[in-house]
């Protein structure tokens, strides 16, 4: 029994110094766990502020075409998305005249710029600083998909750009010189998917395909019961191309925000094909038209348009990098 007993005596020491030689990588593991941690939420703080400045820059400089106080935006959303309420921020850069570069590292309230770690100052790491940044651009869309499958003339767009409420037909008799030459008034209905309201236009061509007639899609139904005084993206045309088959195509000049305020169609099912506002120009008899005004419209919804178009006071704003 006094041999066992010296044995554990023995074993107690041994223990002592296992723990010992243990600690350093359990302070290090805790260092991982507590201070590691810190620095992606940090991180991640930074990010969705540097995310949510770049955004906001990027659609001011849409809105009215000037890019108004970008630092002091950069600070508000950076500062607004840190939970001490403070982050430290480069000047924004503008490599071109559609992108914005909001940058952001790490300040304490303490006014401090580094995050201190207190575990990881055991093995030697008392702190670091973190960054993020992001890009955002805006721009006139040159093509991709459109809600409302119709196009408007160039001859409509230009004389409502004072917001007045326009009545634009289908069967209209204006003509104007466009930008390609003489073009009809009007609007025209586009080819889509059976059973589908988008239409798409192609940006590697700015064509859009003409569906024949001027009878409404039932398709769209469902869009358009909600559609009264919401404002739509629309293709703005400006020549009528011929195809192989005897179909025909819209060359596309740019896209224009439309607010549509009432219509009158045929053809569909389910629709009140009269909507009209009385307020605008009077759609009556064998009228088909669409009412409305053109507007400047900023747009921050994720959409797969490509960007490069005239300025026809339709914006897209997107988060690049």
């Amino acid at each position: 029994m006094r041999w066992l007993r010296e044995r554990m005596k023995e074993d107690r020491g041994a223990t002592a110094v296992l723990v010992g030689i243990l600690m350093v990588p359990l302070v290090g593991f805790v260092a991982i766990a507590l201070d590691v941690g810190a620095i992606y939420v940090e991180r991640g703080q930074l990010q969705n502020g540097a995310d949510a400045a770049a955004l906001a820059i990027a659609q001011e400089c849409a809105e009215d075409g000037v890019c108004n106080a970008p630092n002091a935006l950069a600070e508000s959303f950076t500062d607004a998305n840190a939970n001490d309420g403070a982050a430290n921020n480069l000047v924004p850069a503008f490599p071109n005249d559609h992108t914005v570069i909001v940058s952001a590292s790490t300040r304490t309230a303490a006014g401090e710029n580094a995050i201190r770690h207190p575990f990881a100052a055991l093995i030697g790491v008392s702190s670091s600083t973190v960054g993020a940044s992001a890009t955002a651009e805006w721009g006139a869309p040159s093509g991709g998909t459109v809600v409302l499958p119709l196009a408007l003339s160039f001859c409509e767009f230009t004389p409502a750009l004072d917001g007045k409420l326009v009545l634009i037909k289908y069967d209209t008799k204006l003509k104007c010189e466009g930008p390609k030459g003489l073009i009809p008034g009007g609007f025209g209905w586009l080819d889509r998917p059976a059973g589908d309201c988008a239409a798409f236009v192609d940006p590697s061509t700015g064509e859009a395909l003409i569906e024949q007639g001027n009878s409404y899609p039932g398709a769209c139904d469902a869009l358009m019961m909600n559609l009264k005084g919401t404002t739509v993206l629309v293709p703005i045309f400006d020549s009528i191309i011929d195809k192989t088959g005897g179909d025909k195509s819209y060359g596309i000049y740019g896209f224009a925000a439309f607010t549509v305020t009432g219509w009158k169609f045929s053809g569909g099912t389910k629709l009140p094909q009269v909507s009209i506002d009385s307020a605008a120009p009077k759609c009556t008899g064998t009228c088909r038209g669409i009412q409305g005004y053109f507007d400047r419209w900023v747009s921050l919804a994720d959409a797969d348009a490509e960007l490069g178009g005239p300025d026809l006071g339709a914006y897209f704003v997107r988060l690049i990098d």
